[in-house]
């Protein structure tokens, strides 16, 4: 439903950002950004200018400049670029939802954000953005990178906890993707998870699944609806505890969609 109203009881929300997959736009994952509404989040996702397909700003389509260029080291270096522009919009979005809470911005969620619970969060290269900005903006309180492969030039301490939630990839198929991510969230100065789910793909952790054919090699063998489902566990699994600080042992909960492999 459009406009919604927040529910009238003066409870203020945890927030969760999303930055999509290359060239996707916001909506990649509304299965699993809805999920998360339905367990009390506020989820925000991102169109990147001139990354996400198509960006509307100010009545302007702004059209995606995603291409291949035929060489890896180039491609590699638009990527980090880009992981850098997507970490910025996300801080900059977490400054604007400070001034909706506060009112300096009018709509609906004045006064019922929860800034001091903020989760930045992507999928793909949106997941690699999330943990870059959570190294760059102490005002995240938790990141959740889902199957990306970082690409930060200067992976250094950062204080949030972090998940990390990946596909069954073999080294044969990407070698650097599982150490460096391994690494991106051992360098978190708070324990860190990462939960590899056994029979899904990379697509397998957005809306994809929903409508693609079912084909193993896309979308994974877990089937159509699991996999948002099981991507939105997870996720809450860990929201849950960090943001909310509920009662539980976190690494019982997420051990049971996965292997578990905790830093």
């Amino acid at each position: 439903m459009f406009d919604a109203p927040a529910i009238d009881e003066g409870e203020r929300f945890p927030v969760v950002l999303f930055s999509p997959g290359l060239a996707g736009p916001r909506t990649q994952n509304t299965a699993w950004a809805e999920d998360l509404a339905s367990r009390g989040y506020v989820v925000a996702g991102l169109d990147h200018p001139y990354d996400s397909a198509a960006t509307v700003v100010d009545g302007r389509v702004i059209h995606t400049r995603v291409h291949a260029t035929g060489s890896d080291e180039e491609d590699l270096r638009d990527t980090i670029g880009r992981t850098a522009i997507r970490a910025a919009d996300l801080s900059f979005v977490r400054t604007q939802l400070g001034r909706l809470d506060r009112g300096e911005i009018s709509g609906p969620l004045s006064g019922r954000l929860d800034t001091d619970r903020v989760a930045v969060t992507g999928h793909s290269v949106g997941g690699a953005a999330a943990l870059q900005a959570a190294r760059q903006d102490p005002r995240f309180t938790a990141v959740v990178n889902i199957d990306g492969h970082p690409y930060d030039p200067d992976p250094r301490p950062y204080h949030q906890p972090a998940l990390g939630i990946t596909n069954p990839i073999a080294p044969r198929d990407n070698p650097t993707y599982i150490p460096r991510l391994e690494h991106d969230l051992a360098v978190s100065t708070t324990t860190s998870y990462r939960v590899t789910v056994p029979g899904t793909a990379h697509l397998t952790f957005s809306d994809a699944a929903l409508y693609l054919p079912p084909l193993p090699a896309l979308i994974g063998s877990v089937g159509r609806t699991e996999g948002p489902r099981i991507t939105a566990d997870i996720t809450a699994a860990f929201l849950d505890k960090t943001l909310r600080g509920e009662p539980g042992d976190l690494a019982t909960q997420l051990s049971r969609y996965g292997d578990l492999t905790i830093y």
